[in-house]
Parts: structure tokens; C-alpha cells; sequence
């Protein structure tokens, strides 16, 4: 009686807001992949980045540089703080 209460409660909670956890988490996951993989990181990475809330780009970015797979040009706090861009094209 319990279990089914809460599975009805579960049900009829309002779906779940995008924050742009998952976003930052699948880009974590597909650069773990390649790196275990022996693949560089995918180019496109950049407009992946912008397309995020600064705190997922910045959690990717730790990640990155922490797992050596970013050796780039770093970031300006600018770039960094920017709002999520739709199309990933920048400024």
C-alpha cells in the first residue's frame, strides 16, 4: 500500500528541469570515453562548452584540464561566465 502510494506520488511529480547537469555530465562521460579510447578530444568541444550554464562549462573544463585532455588556449573569466549560448557560436 506504501510502495504503491509512492509510486503514484513519483508519477505525478512535475518533470524534472534540464539545469544542465546532464549536459556537463554527458560531455564528462564522452571525453572519458575517447581518453580510454585512445581518441583525441572531439574539435567541436568548444561550442559544446558554450552551450552549457557557466557551472557545467566549468565543471567540464576542471575535468578537462585535469585529465590533461585540454592543453589548449585557456579560457577568459568572459568566456567562462557567459550565459548558455543556444547555438554554441559565441560572441
Amino acid at each position: 500500500m506504501i510502495a504503491a502510494a509512492l509510486v503514484a506520488a513519483a508519477l505525478a511529480a512535475p518533470p524534472v528541469v534540464d539545469t544542465g547537469r546532464d549536459r556537463a555530465g554527458a560531455l564528462i562521460a564522452a571525453a572519458t570515453k575517447d581518453l580510454l579510447d585512445g581518441k583525441p578530444l572531439d574539435p567541436r568541444i568548444d561550442v559544446d562548452l558554450r552551450r552549457l550554464d557557466p557551472a557545467g562549462r566549468l565543471r567540464v573544463l576542471i575535468f578537462l584540464r585535469r585529465s590533461g585532455m585540454l592543453d589548449g588556449p585557456g579560457w577568459t573569466a568572459d568566456m567562462l561566465l557567459a550565459p548558455a549560448d543556444a547555438d554554441g557560436a559565441g560572441q
